[in-house]
C-alpha cells in the first residue's frame, strides 16, 4: 500500500504508563512514506513528545458526565480526519471508539488493543459494552500470549480476530534518554532498587516496602518513580516499617531512564499486569529484574535464572530471598545484565516489532475494503 494510510490513534493521554508511551512511539515511528498518523486524547495530558506533523486533539473527557461530549468530539474528529483505520489503545478508549462508530457513515477499520488482565482490570459495565461492540473490530490485540487465552474465553465471537502483539520499544531513544544527567542524586552508597509504575493497589508498593524492610543490608535503597492514590499511604507505611529514609518517591518522571540505568535491580511486585513496558525497558537497558510471576507478562519477559528471578505474587519470603541472592552476587548480576539486554532488544525492539504492527494496520484496512 502506498503513502498516507491515515491512522487515528486514540489513547487515554500522553502521560503516565506504557500504553501512553506506546501511542507516542507509534506516532513518532510509523514511516511517513506509508502512514499519516493522528492522535486523539481522552484526557489532555502531554508529557511524551510527538512530532509536529502529528495533529493532537483532546476529547475533553473528565468524568462519566462528560462522556457523551467526548464521544461527540471523537465522531467529529473521525469525520474531519477520515482515517482508514482507528487504533484504540486501552479499555477506556475501546469504549469511546466503540460508541463513536455506531451509525457512522464512514466506517474505518478498527483495531482495539487490550493491555491489562481483563479478568481483573475490566469492570462489569465495560465487559457488557465490549460484548456489544467488539464484534465490530477487525482485530482485538493483546500484548501478551497469556492474555490471548483469557480474551478468547471472554469474547468467543471474535476468536479468529484476536492477535498477540507486544509494544515496540525504541531502545535507541531510551539509550539517549538514559545518558542524560540525573535530575537529582540517588542517595546512599549501597545497592539500588528501582521500580516504575503508578502507586495503585495492583502494583503492591506495600509488598515492596516490606521486602525493603526485611533485607539484611540496611544500605539498600528503593526508588519508586510514579504517582497515584497510594502515595501518602506508601510514605506512611515506609515510616512505620523503619525504611522511610531508604524509600525515595519522586513522583512521575517523564525521563526515569538515567536512574534506571544506575539501578542494581529492577523490582516489580504487581498482582497482575498486561505486558509491563517498564520491565521490558529495564531489561533492555541491562538491568536484571526481580518480578512477580503474575498474570500476565513477566514470565514472557524475564528468563528466570538468566535475566532475573520470578517469584509468586504476594509472597514476601520468596521476594526477599530472591533479592538477597542477587544483591550479594555482583558476578551473577553482570551476567544477567548482559543477557537481559540481548533478549529484550531481540524480542521487543523497534526493528522486530514495528514491522509486525505495520502489517497488522494494513491488514485491518484491507479487511474493510
Amino acid at each position: 500500500m502506498s503513502r498516507d494510510l491515515r491512522c487515528l490513534l486514540v489513547t487515554h493521554s500522553l502521560s503516565g504508563g506504557g500504553a501512553e508511551r506506546f501511542a507516542a512511539t507509534l506516532a513518532r515511528r510509523l514511516p511517513r512514506s506509508r502512514f499519516d498518523p493522528g492522535l486523539a486524547l481522552a484526557v489532555d495530558r502531554r508529557d511524551y513528545e510527538v512530532p509536529e506533523d502529528v495533529t493532537v486533539e483532546s476529547l475533553g473527557y473528565r468524568s462519566l458526565l462528560s462522556l457523551p461530549r467526548a464521544i461527540g468530539r471523537l465522531r467529529r474528529r473521525i469525520r474531519a480526519f477520515r482515517p482508514h483505520l482507528i487504533l484504540s489503545n486501552v479499555l477506556s478508549t475501546n469504549c469511546l471508539v466503540g460508541a463513536a462508530l455506531i451509525g457512522l457513515e464512514h466506517r474505518p477499520g478498527w483495531i482495539a488493543r487490550v493491555g491489562l488482565a481483563p479478568e481483573v482490570g475490566e469492570p462489569l459495565f465495560q465487559r457488557l459494552w465490549f460484548r456489544l461492540v467488539y464484534p465490530g473490530v477487525d482485530f482485538l490485540v493483546a500484548n501478551s500470549e497469556g492474555m490471548v487465552r483469557e480474551i478468547r474465553k471472554r469474547y468467543p465471537r471474535v476468536t479468529e480476530r484476536i492477535r498477540s502483539l507486544p509494544n515496540p520499544t525504541d531502545f535507541v531513544r531510551l539509550e539517549e534518554a538514559a545518558a542524560r544527567p540525573l535530575d537529582f542524586p540517588f542517595p546512599g552508597d549501597g545497592p539500588k532498587l528501582v521500580a516504575l509504575g503508578r502507586l495503585v493497589p495492583q502494583k503492591r508498593p506495600d509488598l515492596a516496602i516490606e521486602a525493603l524492610a526485611s533485607l539484611e543490608d540496611p544500605s539498600v535503597h528503593l526508588l519508586w518513580a510514579g504517582s497515584g492514590p497510594l502515595e501518602t499511604a506508601t510514605r506512611r507505611r515506609a515510616e512505620i516499617s523503619g525504611v522511610g529514609d531508604r524509600l525515595i518517591l519522586p513522583g512521575f518522571l517523564s525521563n526515569p531512564f538515567p536512574i534506571l540505568r544506575r539501578a542494581d535491580l529492577f523490582l516489580l511486585t504487581s498482582d497482575f499486569e498486561g505486558l509491563p513496558n517498564a520491565l521490558i525497558e529495564a531489561q533492555g537497558l541491562g538491568v536484571p529484574a526481580v518480578a512477580t510471576r503474575c498474570r500476565y507478562g513477566p514470565e514472557e519477559i524475564v528468563d528466570h535464572g538468566r535475566t532475573g528471578l520470578l517469584v509468586p505474587p504476594g509472597d514476601l519470603e520468596a521476594l526477599v530471598a530472591a533479592l538477597e541472592s542477587l544483591l550479594g552476587d555482583s558476578e551473577r548480576l553482570g551476567r544477567m545484565a548482559r543477557a537481559a539486554a540481548r533478549r529484550a532488544r531481540e524480542r521487543y525492539g523497534l526493528e522486530t516489532v514495528l514491522p509486525r504492527w505495520e502489517g497488522l494496520l494494513r491488514e485491518a484496512v484491507d479487511a474493510e475494503s
